[in-house]
Formats: structure tokens, C-alpha cells, sequence
């Protein structure tokens, strides 16, 4: 009787073990499956990425050099920051404050209209109520800093896609007017010249939109000179070929920088040809790096290494630093925040090491490399 309840309870036994080891198995197999389809969903985007910032490494630096050598790049300039001024006098996006009352930078209502600078050069405005002073003022500074020196409080964690930034819309339409100004007065070059370091502090706010207000600025410059009669032998504005150069290189330097790319060839672009957009692309690229922080830097330590060794070489404003020390995390964010891509907001209640991976990859998949201004440049 006792061989028959110990016989019986060694079934039950094995039966339990064959049926916890079924489970898991099946855990496992699920594991392997759920790897598998998650990896494929963000590796073969995160391989074409890295590929193509290695395929075009050589390219990005020839038309950076290409870049680097034009005479805008090389002007003197007086060493300052025109942020306590042109934060002060700028409109801010909201919820930043509007433009004051008694900045230099109002415009009177009826040169507010939206026109191209042939349109105004048509029109023949009244500009006789306007004083470019403020324009020569900031020829004491060399850089613009748009995040010291701020008319509200900068909130925490920062988040370089959810601050406010100044209006710099304003900044083009005055240089319309100012070109316009020179032209009438027989002065174009002190105008141009007016422009010109006007789009330079615009490219040292050290951010893309920065530097594409002074691709813009330049191409302003540009016009006026197509515009006038016999332009003084000395004016040279910055080449239409050198504009879209400006243009691709600092549109690109952005995917040059992202923590998916092999740090050899990061740090490449980021030296080669003077290393004119730098700066310009840690920043861009420093916004998700430090976001995603938490679950990428396991995967991705020696780029993360990469970063704070250039923390090493300041850049000429303080928004790469700020960005890196005190930007926001995705533990910082809840998943409606809409500060970052959130297409994998489902996984971040998933445990461990291992899913945080995962999301990590989905999310670096939406980093927004694009080269294509750079693939397109004539060769």
C-alpha cells in the first residue's frame, strides 16, 4: 500500500515537473520570439543609418572644408555675447514673453507686411521712421546666447524641442528693410555688412534654426547685391554654390553626431574642416541622446563617452552644456508629454535591462537622420 501512495505521488511529481519545465520552455521560446521580432523591427533601420553616415563621412568633410574657407567665416569679430540685448529686445515663442513695447526691434505697422525684398525694393517703402542703430550696436559681440541672460525663467529639465525660442523672423525683416535702406542711400556695403554679422549671430546661437536664418540672411545679402545697379567692387556676398553648401553641412552635422553613429566617424565630422558646425550638431544630436540616456547608454556607452569628452571643449555658447546637464530624460517624461517620439510607449512598462534595449532602438529609429541636402550637392 505504502510502494502504491509513493508510486502515485512520484507521477504527480514528475507530471509537475515535466509541466514547469513546459511552462518554461515556452517562457523562453517566447522570449526568443518577442527578441527576434522587436530586433527586427529597429536593427536593419539602425544598420542603414550607420552605414550611410560612413559611406558619406569623406563627403561631409570635403564640403565642409569647401565651406570653412569661405571669407564669412573669417571676419573679425569682437569677442561678447549679444544675448543680454537681443534676448531682452526679442519676441519669444510661447509661453515666453511678447516683444517689448520699447524694443528697437518693433517695426511700424506698415512695414509689418510680409514681402520679399524685390517686393519692398517695388514698393518703395517710407522707411524714414526707422533707426538701425541697434544693428551696429551688436557688432561688439560675436556669438548670441540664447539661453543665459533670459527675460523669464528657463524651466527644468530642460528640453531643447519644448523651450521657447526667440522670434527670428523679425531679424529677416529688418534686414530686408536695412539692404533696402543702403541701397537708396548709396551705402549697400555698410548695410551688407550689417546683415552679414547679423546672420553670423544667428549661426553662433549654435542651433539649426540658427543657422538657417543666416543661410537665409546671406542669400538676402545676395539679392541686394543682384539688385544693385553698379555694387562696389568689394562687396562680395557669399556664393549661391557656398549658401547651399552652408546649408547641407549644417543641416547634416546633426546625423554625424547621433549616438548611432560609429564614434570614429562622428568624431571625424565633427573635426574635419575647422569644425565650423561642431557645435551646431552636438546640440541637435545631444536632445535625444540625453533623452533616451537611461535605456540607450548600455548599448551605446562609448558614444555616450564620446559626448562628455567634448563637454571638455566648450562650445562658444552655454545651450550644449546646459542641454547635457540639465535636459530631461524619458523617466523625466510622462509618455503624453510630447516632448519625444513615443511609438514605444507600450514597452516602457516592461521590466529590466533587457526591454529598455528595445525601446531605446525603436526610439533611436525616429532620430531623424537626413543627409540628402549634403547627397545632393553638385560634386
Amino acid at each position: 500500500m505504502h510502494s502504491n501512495v509513493r508510486r502515485a505521488r512520484g507521477s504527480v511529481l514528475r507530471a509537475l515537473v515535466w509541466f514547469v519545465s513546459g511552462l518554461l520552455l515556452l517562457a523562453v521560446i517566447a522570449m526568443v520570439a518577442f527578441d527576434w521580432f522587436t530586433r527586427a523591427k529597429y536593427e536593419p533601420t539602425l544598420d542603414a543609418m550607420r552605414q550611410e553616415v560612413t559611406a558619406h563621412v569623406d563627403l561631409f568633410c570635403q564640403e565642409q572644408t569647401k565651406l570653412a574657407a569661405d571669407p564669412w567665416f573669417h571676419e573679425p569679430r569682437t569677442e561678447g555675447d549679444a544675448g543680454p540685448l537681443l534676448n531682452r529686445w526679442a519676441e519669444w515663442d510661447r509661453p515666453g514673453p511678447s516683444m517689448p513695447a520699447d524694443s528697437p526691434l518693433q517695426l511700424p505697422a506698415h512695414l509689418k507686411e510680409k514681402k520679399t525684398l524685390e517686393e519692398w525694393f517695388a514698393a518703395n517703402p517710407d522707411l524714414s521712421a526707422l533707426d538701425f542703430n541697434w544693428m551696429r550696436e551688436l557688432k561688439r559681440f560675436d556669438r548670441w546666447d540664447i539661453r543665459q541672460n533670459l527675460p523669464f525663467k528657463q524651466e527644468e529639465p530642460f528640453d531643447l524641442m519644448t523651450v521657447p525660442f526667440p522670434n527670428f523672423i523679425v531679424l529677416m525683416e529688418w534686414s530686408k528693410l536695412r539692404l533696402l535702406q543702403g541701397m537708396r542711400t548709396g551705402q549697400p556695403l555698410e548695410a551688407a555688412k550689417d546683415v552679414r554679422h547679423l546672420a553670423w549671430l544667428s549661426y553662433r546661437t549654435d542651433t539649426l534654426i540658427g543657422s538657417m536664418i543666416a543661410y537665409t540672411l546671406l542669400g538676402l545679402e545676395r539679392t541686394a547685391h543682384a539688385l544693385t545697379k553698379q555694387p562696389p567692387s568689394e562687396w562680395r556676398p557669399m556664393s549661391q554654390e557656398q549658401g547651399e553648401r552652408l546649408r547641407a553641412v549644417f543641416w547634416a552635422s546633426k546625423s554625424f553626431s547621433n549616438i548611432t553613429t560609429p564614434v570614429e566617424v562622428a568624431r571625424k565630422a565633427r573635426s574635419c574642416g575647422s569644425g565650423i558646425s561642431r557645435c551646431l550638431g552636438l546640440v541637435e544630436a545631444s536632445n535625444m541622446a540625453k533623452h533616451l540616456q537611461p535605456l540607450a547608454e548600455p548599448s551605446y556607452r562609448e558614444a555616450y563617452a564620446e559626448f562628455e569628452k567634448e563637454m571638455a571643449t566648450p562650445c562658444p555658447t552655454s545651450v550644449l552644456i546646459t542641454q547635457w546637464q540639465h535636459g530631461g530624460t524619458i523617466e523625466d517624461h510622462p509618455p503624453s508629454s510630447g516632448s519625444m517620439p513615443d511609438q514605444a510607449g507600450w514597452m516602457r512598462s516592461l521590466p529590466g535591462r533587457y526591454f529598455a534595449k528595445h525601446i531605446a532602438g525603436v526610439l533611436l529609429t525616429v532620430a531623424n537622420q537626413d543627409i540628402d541636402l549634403l547627397k545632393k550637392l553638385p560634386q
